[in-house]
C-alpha cells in the first residue's frame, strides 16, 4: 500500500524545528508521499502569521513536504477541538493513511482519546475559573498535562477526530526534542529586532528579509475603528461574542493604546488571552458565525504547492475527490472562498502583496511570486 502520510503545521515562521521534524518523518516512516495542512494567512492563537502563507509554503516544498494545502480562516482559528476537527477532515479528503504529529513526551495518545470519547464530555463548569483551566482538568484526571505540553492537546484531538469518524487513519508521532527555539520565542526575537540567522534555514531568512513581518499592534488602530464604529448590537453578532463581551470591547479600547494594552484589560478568569485574541479576530474581520459554518459545510481543498511528487499525487486524487479542489481563484471560486478573500484583503491593508487573485500553487520549490 502506498504509504501517504500527513501533518498539521503553522510554521510560523518555518525554523530549524520543523526542518528537523520533517526529516524525520522521512527517516522513521519513509512516506511515498508527504502532505501538510497549513494555516493560511492566520493562525490558531488568534494571531496573524508573521510572514504570507506563500512564503511559508516556499520553504516546506524545499524542505521536503510533497504538498501543501491551505487550511482555511473557520479552521485555522479556533480552539482545539475544532481546530483539529477541519484539520483532520481535510487530510482525510486528501486520502492520507497515516497521520504524523509532534509530542513532547511519549503518550499512548489511540488509548487516551478512545477514553476520552467513552466519558461524558460535559462536566460542571467551576465559574471562578477559565473554561480552559476547568477542560484541563478533565484531561488531567486522564494522565495528560495539556498546559505545560500543549502538543498534547492537539495530538489528543486529532486522533479523537479520527476515531470519532471511524476515519482509516493510523496515528504516528515524532518526539521533539528539549531545548529548541520555539516559534514564539523566534516571532519575539523578530519583533525586538534580534538576529535569529542560526534559527531559521536560508530560504526563511530571504522571506523574512523579503516581506512585511506583521503582528498584531500593526492592525490595533484598525480594531479600534471596528469597535468603535460598531454598535452593540453589531459587535454582538460576531462570532463567539458571548456573554456581554461586546460592552467589555466597548468599554476598554478607549484607554488602551497597544494590543496588549487591551488584551489585559479585557482579561478575566474566565477568558484565557487566546480565546481573546481569536474574538479580536473576529471582531476585526467582522465574522460572523454564518460564515464560518458555510466553510464547515462546504469544505475546498485550496493548493498552495506541491513538487513533482506531490503533482503526480493530485494528478490521481483529481480522479476520486468529492469536494472542489482549487489551484486558482476566479469567479467561480470566489462564492466558495469568500471568507478566506475577505480576511486576505485586510490582511493586505498593512502587507500589500496579493494573496489569492492571480496566484497560482509554488511548483517544484520554485516561488511564484
Amino acid at each position: 500500500m502506498v504509504k501517504i502520510y500527513g501533518f498539521v503545521a503553522e510554521f510560523n515562521p518555518f525554523h530549524n524545528g520543523h526542518k528537523l521534524f520533517i526529516d524525520e518523518i522521512k527517516k522513521k516512516y519513509h512516506p511515498d508521499v508527504l502532505i501538510a495542512v497549513v494555516s493560511g494567512n492566520f493562525v490558531q492563537r488568534g494571531d496573524f502569521a508573521i510572514v504570507d502563507k506563500w512564503s511559508r509554503t516556499d520553504a516546506a516544498i524545499k524542505s521536503g513536504v510533497d504538498l501543501v494545502v491551505e487550511l482555511p480562516f473557520a479552521y485555522s482559528v479556533e480552539p482545539a477541538n475544532l481546530f483539529a476537527k477541519g484539520s483532520i477532515r481535510l487530510l482525510h479528503d486528501l486520502g492520507i493513511n497515516n497521520l504524523v504529529f509532534g509530542t513532547e513526551t511519549d503518550l499512548d495518545f489511540a488509548n487516551v482519546a478512545a477514553k476520552l470519547l467513552r466519558t461524558d464530555t460535559e462536566f460542571d463548569q467551576n465559574y471562578q475559573d477559565s473554561y480552559a483551566r476547568n477542560l484541563n482538568q478533565v484531561y488531567s484526571n486522564a494522565g495528560l498535562d495539556v498546559l505545560n505540553h500543549p502538543n498534547q492537546l492537539l495530538g489528543l484531538n486529532y486522533v479523537q477526530e479520527i476515531l470519532a469518524n471511524d476515519y482509516e487513519i493510523d496515528v504516528n508521532t515524532v518526539l521533539r526534542r528539549s531545548g529548541g527555539t520555539s516559534a514564539t520565542e523566534i516571532r519575539n526575537k523578530i519583533n525586538d529586532s534580534q538576529n535569529i540567522n542560526k534559527l531559521i534555514p536560508n530560504i526563511m531568512q530571504n522571506h523574512l528579509k523579503a516581506s512585511k513581518n506583521v503582528f498584531w499592534d500593526d492592525y490595533f488602530e484598525l480594531l479600534k475603528y471596528r469597535i468603535q464604529s460598531s454598535s452593540v448590537t453589531e459587535l454582538h453578532d460576531i462570532y463567539q461574542m458571548v456573554e456581554g463581551l461586546e460592552y467589555k470591547f466597548i468599554k476598554e479600547i478607549d484607554k488602551s493604546n497597544n494590543f496588549n494594552d487591551f488584551l489585559d484589560a479585557v482579561k478575566s478568569k474566565r477568558y484565557t488571552r487566546a480565546r481573546l485574541r481569536r474574538l479580536s479576530m473576529y471582531t476585526l474581520m467582522n465574522v460572523k458565525s454564518s460564515d464560518i459554518n458555510s466553510v464547515f459545510e462546504n469544505p475546498y481543498l485550496r493548493i498552495l504547492g506541491f513538487d513533482t511528487i506531490g503533482k503526480q499525487y493530485l494528478n490521481a486524487l483529481k480522479k476520486s475527490i468529492d469536494i472542489p479542489l482549487i489551484t486558482r481563484v476566479g469567479k467561480k471560486e470566489s462564492d466558495l472562498l469568500s471568507l478566506e478573500l475577505k480576511v486576505d484583503k485586510i490582511r493586505s491593508l498593512v502587507d500589500d502583496r496579493e494573496q489569492d487573485f492571480g496566484r497560482i500553487p509554488i511548483m517544484e520549490g520554485e516561488n511564484q511570486c
